[in-house]
């Protein structure tokens, strides 16, 4: 009886996982207004557990703007981002994925600098990730 119980808890949560993974025009409509309001790497992150399966096209631009104006002009919050990533470790590579190639080259060879040269000593390996995804970006390569 245990291990039916069992079974019919994880058809639950991946029949749940997999409805959660469909962005309804609601999400859309939703996702393309709060794009406007990631301002700080928790509105991020909560952004991302509501609306990261409408990551999509307009929306992921929007999304692309807002992490490499927090990157480039808020660049001192970078240990908050590293303390969301521990708690919630998808986020990075939605942060990574959203440093691209649709974003101003200037930004991400100022980002690209940032890590390299003012990477705080706790987050040393998400610099190096940083700088790595803007680089590619910037670059091509």
């Amino acid at each position: 009886m245990k291990v039916l119980a069992s079974l019919l808890f994880v058809f639950i949560l991946i029949a749940g996982n997999a409805v959660a993974a469909e962005c309804s025009p609601k999400d859309a409509e939703a996702a393309d207004l709060a794009v406007d309001h990631l301002t700080t790497w928790q509105t991020v992150n909560d952004y991302f557990n509501h609306y990261r399966q409408c990551d999509d096209g307009d929306i992921a631009e929007g999304s692309s703007e807002a992490v490499i104006r927090l990157l480039a002009d808020k660049w001192e919050t970078l240990p908050k981002l590293d303390k969301i990533i521990a708690k919630n470790p998808p986020l990075k590579g939605w942060v990574l994925n959203h440093i691209n190639t649709t974003l101003d080259t200037d930004d991400l060879f100022n980002v690209e600098k940032l890590a390299t040269s003012q990477c705080p000593s706790s987050g040393e390996s998400l610099c190096k990730e940083i700088a790595s995804s803007a680089h590619e970006a910037a670059t091509g390569n």
